[in-house]
């Protein structure tokens, strides 16, 4: 399995005041789906997941639990982008790029501050960094002018994921939000991008992300097909000398 990562924008306020807020009051749900416009069927959708993440055991880690349902949720409520592997989590290991990323704990009231905090991706179906839009602002412009941010991010996320993961931290910056990093949130299928399945609304994943991985996966699929091609000639003939023919 590889990690199919999305970036959600949200504020650091509205991990409390539009889901932990709406995770203790039911009634709200309403009110949160005509706020974002969210239609009748994903809005039933949204529901279930709350009533899923009000059943959480209370020792679950907050990255697996209730990050990881915030993130579902959001990707009901607004436009979110996928990265195929292109995981920031990844990149923490290098104090440099750590400085970017938020605690989570300040995100959380104190009634929320027993749980295990990761601040990370650490397996599949998972939330992973939160990254304030004040950071993204200081990512974005220190990867213009600083040579090992700037590497960094290249090898995390190349081949082209790059330009789409700027295209996630414009479209935060812009609405003054910051990201959310998750994993499995949606499982696009790159043969049939139409087939994908998710948790949360896959419609609303910009296509970006999306197109650029069901092209790597044809181009990976068309090579494999040589090789095998290649191989089976290779086998007929030798099966061929060893007839005589």
């Amino acid at each position: 399995m590889g990690w199919d990562i999305t970036y959600h924008p949200v504020g650091r306020d509205e991990i409390r005041s539009v889901y932990f807020a709406t995770l203790a009051d039911p009634a709200l749900e309403t009110g949160l789906a005509e706020r974002f416009g969210v239609e009748a069927f994903d809005a039933d959708k949204m529901r279930a997941v709350f009533a899923s993440a009000r059943e959480l055991p209370s020792d679950r880690p907050f990255n697996k639990g209730h990050a990881f349902y915030a993130a579902i949720v959001l990707g009901f409520l607004r436009r979110f982008h996928y990265v195929r592997g292109g995981a920031y989590s990844f990149l923490l290991d290098d104090p440099v790029m750590a400085g970017y990323v938020s605690d989570w704990k300040d995100q959380v009231s104190p009634a929320e501050r027993h749980r295990t905090f990761e601040n990370r991706l650490t397996e599949n179906y998972g939330a992973g960094v939160y990254l304030d839009s004040a950071a993204l602002q200081r990512l974005r412009a220190d990867a213009r002018t600083e040579a090992h941010v700037q590497a960094k991010m290249e090898a995390q996320f190349s081949h082209g994921r790059l330009t789409v993961f700027w295209k996630a931290v414009d479209a935060a910056i812009a609405q003054g939000l910051g990201l959310l990093e998750a994993a499995e949130v949606i499982e696009p299928n790159p043969m049939d991008l139409g087939a994908s399945t998710g948790y949360s609304n896959v419609l609303n994943c910009e296509p970006d992300g999306l197109l650029l991985y069901a092209d790597a996966a044809r181009e990976q699929l068309a090579q494999a097909q040589k090789q095998f091609a290649q191989v089976d000639r290779t086998r007929t003939g030798l099966f061929a000398r060893l007839l005589g023919k």
